[in-house]
């Protein structure tokens, strides 16, 4: 009895070491910067879905843009301060930018234990309910018929599969950063799926508290690990360890088995396969900047130029990032936008892209612009 008292008691104390770990260093690396205005929607089953405005200065350009971000991830996608914000960078261009958190991201809706919301939910919930609330709100809010997406990973990916399903879509464009649609053919990707193993959790892929473990390891050591997801040239450790605090969320078990379904099978298409979003590539006729990086271990170049070569708008382009193209510096998945030279490069494309596809308000033109920069 007393062996059995013995283990309980150290299972007990272990438990409240790695708690208070957790809580400390993610107390310690908070990011704790926020948008101008948060809206908040719901969904048709329920879940409330939390939107990030930043507003510009001055709008130059109609269409709000709409910001998606990828699995596991939140907001932070798009804004890890100042210095690492495409968010704010787009803002600052003269557009009115919203950052969705799909459901358990962020401030959303997250599943609980006991509740009516659970951790069940695939990448069709996402695009079938998740998106027409939040493409809704923004158009009620800002009261544009039409917005222009912008996503990375997962999020570009949503984008894909909504343009290509919905006439109706409400996007006049897409810019999809390192979206897959061949992912077969990473070989990182099929791999992963034995450490993911390790963090289920009932229903639930628990990355948050396993990033928040080893956050403050990483970029000192665990290099190998690290690496999967970012290039070690340009994501430094301080802002690793912020990423994996306040970026990192839980994702539904159903979510991932539905992307090693399409890993397995080589196919981009809903849980019931009755929506090929693969093949509706095709009925893609809105003008789509598409960006990969070489470096990239999740979704490379070969997972993500496919799209390029199926979607039928005449107004496509496809820009891959790394030193052998010419480029100074080389991406990863993750610091594709949050790299150190991801605003110089990576924001600029961007934006360039948007700005020359963008309605400009009357009276904006480029005369007045540059005039504002010259006063300023």
């Amino acid at each position: 009895m007393s062996t059995v008292f013995s283990v309980i008691l150290w299972v007990i104390v272990g438990g409240a070491i790695v708690r208070l770990h957790v809580a400390l260093w993610s107390r310690y690396f908070h990011a704790r910067q926020y948008a101008d205005q948060v809206h908040f929607c719901q969904t048709e089953d329920g879940w409330r879905l939390a939107l990030h405005r930043y507003l510009p200065k001055k709008q130059i350009y109609k269409e709000p843009l709409f910001l998606c971000h990828g699995m596991g991830a939140n907001r932070h996608n798009y804004d890890m301060g100042q210095e690492r914000s495409l968010a704010r960078s787009l803002a600052g261009h003269g557009f009115d930018v919203w950052v969705v958190e799909l459901r358990g991201a962020g401030l959303s809706t997250r599943p609980r234990w006991f509740s009516k919301f659970k951790s069940t939910f695939t990448f069709d919930d996402h695009l079938n309910l998740d998106i027409p609330a939040a493409l809704e709100l923004v158009r009620k809010v800002t009261a544009e018929p039409e917005c222009i997406w912008v996503g990375h990973s997962m999020g570009g990916m949503l984008g894909y599969a909504w343009l290509g399903s919905r006439a109706d879509s409400g996007v006049r464009g897409l810019v999809a950063v390192s979206s897959p649609v061949q992912l077969n053919v990473s070989g990182n990707v099929k791999w992963s799926h034995h450490l993911i193993r390790l963090m289920i959790v009932g229903r639930t892929i628990a990355f948050r508290p396993f990033a928040r473990f080893f956050s403050p390891f990483m970029g000192w050591s665990l290099r190998t690990l690290s690496k999967i997801v970012v290039s070690k040239e340009e994501m430094e450790g301080p802002m690793l360890r912020r990423c994996l605090v306040n970026l990192t969320e839980n994702t539904s078990g159903a979510l991932m088995r539905q992307f090693f379904s399409w890993i397995r099978l080589g196919t981009f298409e809903s849980e019931d396969k009755e929506v090929n979003y693969q093949a509706n590539l095709a009925k893609i006729e809105q003008p789509v900047l598409i960006l990969a990086a070489d470096n990239d271990h999740i979704a490379p170049p070969d997972a993500v130029a496919p799209a390029y070569e199926r979607i039928k708008s005449e107004d496509k382009q496809l820009r891959i990032f790394g030193n052998d193209r010419g480029d100074d510096y080389d991406f990863g998945h993750g610091d594709i936008l949050l790299g150190i030279h991801a605003p110089e490069l990576v924001f600029v494309e961007i934006s360039d892209w948007l700005e020359s596809r963008a309605t400009r308000l009357a009276g904006k033109d480029c005369q007045s612009d540059q005039q504002e920069k010259t006063d300023e």
